[in-house]
């Protein structure tokens, strides 16, 4: 028998507008609080822990403001690093192919999950 990883509810998918992003409060194994956020796209979410490969720093400014005008990518408030909303893969700015440390999510009954600790590094 397989043990399931602990989870815990982040926030109902609708809660996130379509093509927005919202913030969290999670721990690591350790204890130490970790940022992240999750951005919404229709039926789907992405998470990754709210720090940029470049110098560590969060990506927003502005709770939840972590995309462009559109919507479509991320942005890093500090360096203008651009990343895909899909992968986390910086496309543009100081840190080009690094990536957003990403934070796995399960939808369960219109509720998004993420692991009770998150791996920060």
């Amino acid at each position: 028998m397989t043990s399931t990883p602990r989870s815990v509810p982040l926030c109902r998918l609708d809660e996130i507008p379509d093509g927005a992003a919202k913030g969290f409060r999670l721990r690591d194994a350790a204890g130490r609080e970790v940022r992240i956020f999750a951005v919404r796209r229709g039926g789907f979410a992405w998470a990754y822990v709210n720090r940029c490969p470049h110098r560590g720093t969060p990506l927003d400014w502005v709770p939840d403001q972590l995309l462009d005008e559109e919507g479509r990518r991320l942005v890093c408030a500090t360096h203008g690093a651009i990343f895909q909303v899909e992968d986390g893969v910086c496309i543009a700015g100081p840190c080009v192919g690094d990536q957003l440390t990403p934070v796995p999510l399960a939808l369960e009954d219109g509720v998004l999950h993420a692991p009770a600790e998150v791996d920060a590094d």
